[in-house]
């Protein structure tokens, strides 16, 4: 009887690992980390991803204790590829040029 108890909680251990490491790997949305709605996210919000906990000081540009949309989308988008400014975008609908 204890057989399916010890397989039921292996199985939601193996789960809840998984989704913890996959919130890591995956960013969360301001929108998410901002839990009371306040436009901003606090230090006390921050903790739940362990890059952001680490790294407010950094991220929090005019150093008022709090992040911004554009402090947070400045953050997220290091590292990020960027195409180089001499690359044009063509209209839509232009035909293809070679």
């Amino acid at each position: 009887m204890r057989t399916p108890t010890i397989l039921i909680s292996l199985f939601l251990s193996t789960l809840f690992i998984h989704y913890a490491v996959a919130a890591e790997e995956f960013p969360l949305k301001f929108e998410e980390l901002d839990t009371d709605g306040n436009a901003v996210i606090s230090k006390d919000e921050a903790k739940v991803r362990k890059d952001l906990k680490k790294e407010f000081k950094n991220i929090d540009k005019d150093g008022d204790g709090k992040l911004d949309l554009s402090e947070y989308q400045a953050y997220e988008g290091k590292g990020r590829f960027e195409p180089p400014e001499d690359t044009e975008t063509p209209e839509l609908g232009a035909a293809p040029t070679e």
